[in-house]
Parts: C-alpha cells; structure tokens; sequence
C-alpha cells in the first residue's frame, strides 16, 4: 500500500469496519456533510452550524481548538459530541489532516459527483452498467489526454487561477526576512513563519494542499527572480496530469461478438420479490438538501406555496 494513502467516507460502520481491516495504515477522513447532518439532528442552530464549519476548516489545532472552545460556551452537549469524535480518532477537521497526501477536501463531494455521472444508466442491468462506465471512462481520460497537449505551463490551469486570485492583495502583506528561505509574513494583526526549502508556513495550508498559501506567495514574490510555480507540488504538474492520463482503455467490440467462457453452472441472480409500483430511479433526497426547481402554483401561477394553502 502507498505511504500517505487518504480515504473519505460518509460514517456508514460497514465501510469504516472494512477500511481498518483492509487498509489499516490509511487516513480514514469523515465528510464534514454528512458529519454536520447528523450533528444538526441533534443540535440545531446557525451558530453551530457557523463553528461546526469553521472548525471543520481550520487548519491549525489552535483554531480547530479555539472553535471547539467557543462550541463548548454555546452548548455544552455540543461540546462533549465532538469529544466523544476525538476519543473514536475520527478524522474530520482540516488541523488533523496529514501532509503526505496533497488533498484538503473536508466533503466526499467527488464521489457524490461520480453518481451524478453514472445517474442516468444505474437502473440498466449490471454488464450493461459496467459497459456504458467504461465507456464514459474511455471518453474522459481521452478527453483529458488531448487537453493536457495544449497546456504551455508548469502547473495545471487550475492552480494557476487559484495562486492569481489569492495574489490580488499581496502588497497588504509585510515580510521580514531572516534568510534567505525563512521570514515572518505579516496581516493587519496575524503573522505567519514561512519556511521556503522546506515549504511549510505556521498556517499549514501550503504543506496540507500542496499550494503556496498567500503568506508564502508574499515571501517569494519579495524575492527578485523567484518563480512561485517551483513551489508547488509536483502533484499538480502538467507532467503528472499527462502521465496520469496518459494510458488508454481499449475500445471493445459490440456485446454479441463477446467471448463467452464455460465455467460449468451459471451464475443465476438471487431470489428477490420486485416491490409494488415504477422501481425509483432517483435518490432520495434528505430533508435538509436544496432542492432545484420552484414549485409552481396551479391556481393563480405564482411560486412559493401550493393551490390548497391559499
């Protein structure tokens, strides 16, 4: 198994049980989604909402511990939750997060956005799935392959948007140089500590996601001929995009020209009974999610409220 291997899941027991026995040396995270959901269920509130979140995305264990502080003032009961949180080792705020991995996402948002993907063939049958997957697996990483050609630059597009807009304010920002690699970067009443052969900042950004934060970019900027694009991790590189992508999968020929083995006994589906009614095709949505769309009233034609509440 790789070192630094991160694995994020939605608290179900049954994937935390199997993460510990099949990858045991794994961060486990908990997405903060799903954590919050059912935190609220029990402790409702904007204002724990506002700390639950600003704890969540701290990413030093002074701010993750000075928002559990102020969580601890509001509601004691809250408190203790995520204590009992801590005591189970789980892994949900940015401040417990490692550095090996370059990942500071606090939400399973990428595998939720996969099922999004897949959305419209998951009622098709299981060779049929799997086949329309390959398929759309086919069509990205070709997609993605051909792109990467016309990319210039060191680093991918994405990072290099994210350093020009936290770059916007940089002359607010004081640096006082010990040497050569070290200084104090300064805002209004904070200060950081900025280790640049090292890359580390005392904010914990750059050495959790891989990029300079803004401290860092001040620092370097005040350095005549420094590039900002040496400091940053070789995870986003063009280089590494395009080996990334770089592999083919290999188109297949229609399903009847299939070779098909035999394995003795086929493999029969299991005994279930269909349920009354059209089988659902789409997810059921939590009480808490947004739902898109406006509802429409049928009797004067305006939003917000129903024919029969009026």
């Amino acid at each position: 198994m790789p070192d630094g291997l991160v694995l994020a899941s939605d608290r179900q027991k049954g994937l935390e049980e199997a993460i510990s026995k099949i990858y045991p040396l794994a961060e486990h995270r908990t997405c903060v989604r799903h954590l919050y959901k059912n935190f609220k269920k029990k402790f409702a509130g904007n204002i724990l909402q506002k700390i639950v979140w600003t704890a969540a995305n701290a990413f030093t264990t002074t701010s993750y511990n000075s928002s559990l502080e102020e969580l601890k003032a509001v509601n004691m009961r809250a408190y203790e939750w995520f204590l009992d949180l801590e005591r189970r080792g789980e892994i949900w705020s940015r401040s417990r997060f490692g550095t090996i991995a370059k990942c500071h996402y606090i939400t399973n948002n990428i595998s939720e956005s996969f099922n999004a993907w897949v959305a419209d063939p998951r009622h098709r049958l299981v060779l049929d799935l799997l086949d329309i997957v390959r398929q759309k697996i086919m069509e990205m990483m070709d997609r993605r392959r051909t792109l990467a050609t016309k990319w210039k630059g060191k680093v991918v597009p994405f990072v290099m948007k994210n350093v020009r807009e936290i770059s916007m304010g940089l002359t607010e920002y004081h640096v006082k140089r010990s040497n050569d690699f070290k200084a104090e970067v300064s805002y209004k009443d904070k200060r950081c500590e900025v280790v640049l052969n090292e890359r580390k900042c005392s904010c914990r950004r750059w050495q959790v996601s891989g990029i300079p934060c803004v401290h860092a970019l001040a620092f370097i900027h005040s350095i005549r001929g420094a590039n900002w694009e040496d400091y940053v991790d070789d995870y986003f590189s063009v280089d590494k995009y395009r080996a990334t992508y770089h592999m083919e999968v290999a188109p297949m020929p229609d399903m009847n020209e299939w070779v098909t083995g035999d394995d003795g006994e086929p493999l029969l589906p299991p005994i279930s009974r269909r349920p009354a009614g059209r089988p659902r095709k789409n997810r059921i949505k939590g009480f808490d999610e947004v739902k898109k769309g406006r509802h429409k009233c049928k009797r004067c034609g305006s939003y917000g409220h129903h024919a029969k509440k009026i």
